[in-house]
């Protein structure tokens, strides 16, 4: 119906604005309660997702770069030392061992020199006339080399002498030390005394006279032997 009274389209303006404003208000609060809801909705997915899914596993744990070379040079280095000083203290005991042995080997070297010097001088110089071959050749049998070569050439002019001069001697041996030894040869000095006896002894030969000699010997087998004798 179309009217041209202004007070009836003064009202009817009015009308539509109400209207209007309230579609608006509507509209607001329709705005409002979707807000509220999206609202809620949010919050109920955080939390789904917060329950319900696990949390990714962590990485597994790992040493430095660093650290592995350095325990296996730490341990090689210690192997290296503890195997250096084993064999130290192999080489060492090994070392004493053969000392030992070789000092004990020398000891009983030497010992056999001085018993067979002492022996020696004993021979050479105890002479009995009524024994004169076995005298003499008592002293060839201890003797070598060049010292048994001229002792032998003599040998049959000395039994003759201590026969003609019906001399006994007799010896012994105050003190004997290595001058010098090799693996087969030694240098012996040797302190002795001898006297003359008899009833042909003159009476100055028949005190005791001391004498030093020194025996060179040499191995010869297993037996040792006088290759030199001199008086000092």
């Amino acid at each position: 119906m179309t009217t041209s009274d202004p007070d009836e389209l003064a009202r009817a303006a009015d009308a539509e604005a109400d209207a209007a404003e309230a579609r608006a208000e509507a509209a607001r609060a329709r705005a409002a309660e979707l807000r509220r809801a999206l609202e809620d909705t949010v919050v109920v997915e955080d939390t789904v997702v917060e329950d319900t899914v696990a949390p990714p596993p962590l990485p597994p744990l790992t040493l430095p770069p660093s650290t592995k070379p350095t325990s296996t040079l730490m341990s090689t280095a210690a192997v290296a030392v503890t195997t250096l000083v084993t064999a130290g203290l192999l080489a060492a005991t090994g070392y004493m061992l053969w000392q030992h042995h070789k000092t004990a080997q020398q000891r009983h070297s030497a010992a056999e020199f001085v018993a067979a010097a002492r022996q020696d001088v004993v021979n050479l110089m105890s002479m009995d006339y009524n024994k004169s071959q076995e005298s003499v050749q008592r002293v060839l049998d201890g003797s070598t080399g060049k010292f048994r070569a001229n002792f032998d050439e003599t040998a049959d002019e000395f039994a003759k002498a201590l026969r003609d001069e019906k001399i006994i001697t007799s010896a012994s041996v105050n003190d004997a030390a290595i001058d010098s030894m090799t693996g087969d040869s030694a240098v012996v000095l040797i302190s002795a005394t001898s006297r003359r006896e008899g009833k042909q002894a003159p009476k100055d030969q028949q005190q005791p006279q001391v004498w030093r000699v020194v025996l060179t010997l040499e191995r010869e087998g297993d037996q040792i032997k006088m290759s030199g004798v001199e008086f000092v």
